[in-house]
């Protein structure tokens, strides 16, 4: 069997958003190594298809990340096993194994998912050909690092095995084509269009519409010439690069150690307190502080409150230094990213004021949409013209 797919692939310090062939898929980024697979029954393959992301083992045979079996994202945060992580605000992504081993594995997954919806079976292999679009922190993205990441995806054949109880389905991953992209600027193709090329409207806009009493039929092009500066609050870093229609400014290149998870680090101690546990990871706080029913959720919100502020106090004056290099020539700031959800009591009137002091508008992105606006960027760069070209080019040259 044969595929082809087009990946947009957000490697954030807490979550993995991927759009796989046109289908989201968001997981915990962690992963651990094992020796043994967790099952001793034997269990129908069949049954593991559905749910394959949240019971995801596999074994992974690449020239760019350590060999061995490995459980991936929800099947390894709730496994007990000690976990790697991305350390924020220390760890290079393109130096690390977790990204491309969690890239790996969930092709491989939806893959043998595409393979059973349309031909009712589970091959024993499958080889899928890629072209993927990336990113790396601001603060993280030169010529350098973007190039040695794109090496280790495109360097050679991934062979990953994806395991169905006992049964096993070997799936070779070729990389066509990898760009590496600076984190938040594949941004401005998700603002102006959608999936279909189309002028975006709809939800996205509706708090910002009514905020400023836009047009009713406000969409994606009123983005086209417009200067943003982007805030993409993540776990371990907040980006704040400027945009002006579709080009990146690059003389206004900003990013700082700052975020939900420096949040969620600080008050993790006296949350582990308050539940009479020594220890547990952060992406379990993540998980909790998501879900208003878990029974920590109240202690969880209380031991974050004052970290919260810290950061987001911390965020603006990032966000001023952004604005007095640009000469406060900035029409929409805009922001996203997970952390952006938790901090928006907090962050949102900040911003107002300062964007109402200095004649600009706020688009703060709905949280059914802020962490995904990456991904959904990435998708579009991927199936676009520029990304085309790029490739086209990058194939001339080695040729």
């Amino acid at each position: 069997m044969q595929y082809h797919f087009y990946v947009g692939n957000d490697n954030g310090n807490s979550e993995h958003d991927l759009i796989i062939d046109g289908r989201l898929i968001q997981q915990p980024n962690v992963n651990c190594r094992v020796d043994e697979l967790p099952w001793s029954e034997e269990q129908a393959p069949e049954s593991f298809i559905k749910n394959l992301q949240e019971q995801l083992v596999v074994t992974i045979d690449s020239p760019s990340a350590r060999p061995g079996m490995y459980y991936v994202g929800k099947f390894a945060l709730e496994s007990g096993e000690i976990l790697d992580n991305l350390q924020i605000g220390i760890d290079q992504k393109c130096d690390m194994d977790l990204p491309i081993v969690n890239t790996l594995a969930q092709i491989a997954a939806a893959a043998v998912q595409k393979a059973y919806e349309e031909e009712k079976l589970i091959p024993e292999m499958i080889n899928v050909d890629v072209d993927m679009v990336t990113a790396l922190p601001v603060t993280q993205h030169t010529d350098e690092t973007s190039a040695k990441f794109e090496r280790r995806f495109m360097n050679g054949t991934h062979n990953v095995t994806v395991h169905l109880g006992k049964q096993r389905v070997a799936v070779k991953i070729v990389f066509e084509f990898t760009k590496v992209v600076p984190e938040a600027t594949p941004v401005i193709f998700t603002l102006q269009k959608d999936a279909e090329g189309n002028w975006r409207e709809g939800d996205i806009f509706r708090q910002f519409v009514e905020a400023y009493q836009l047009e009713p039929n406000f969409n994606g092009s009123y983005f086209k010439d417009k200067r943003i500066l982007h805030v993409d609050i993540g776990d371990g870093s907040t980006e704040y690069p400027i945009t002006e229609g579709n080009k990146f400014l690059r003389q206004f290149i900003h990013g700082s150690h700052h975020g939900a998870g420096y949040a969620i680090e600080g008050a993790l101690d006296e949350f582990n307190r308050l539940i009479h546990l020594p220890d547990s990871p952060r992406q379990f706080f993540s998980d909790v502080i998501k879900n208003p029913k878990h029974k920590y959720y109240g202690k969880a919100i209380a031991t974050l409150k004052r970290p919260l502020e810290s950061q987001s106090r911390q965020i603006i004056q990032n966000v001023k230094k952004q604005l007095t290099k640009a000469r406060n020539e900035i029409d929409v700031i805009c922001v996203y990213g997970g952390g952006s959800i938790i901090m928006r009591s907090i962050l949102y009137p900040m911003l107002k004021e300062l964007c109402d002091e200095r004649e600009m508008k706020l688009l703060y992105i709905p949280e059914e949409f802020a962490v995904i606006l990456n991904a959904m960027g990435l998708d579009a760069f991927v199936r676009g013209k520029i990304y085309e070209a790029l490739k086209n080019r990058a194939l001339q040259t080695t040729a």
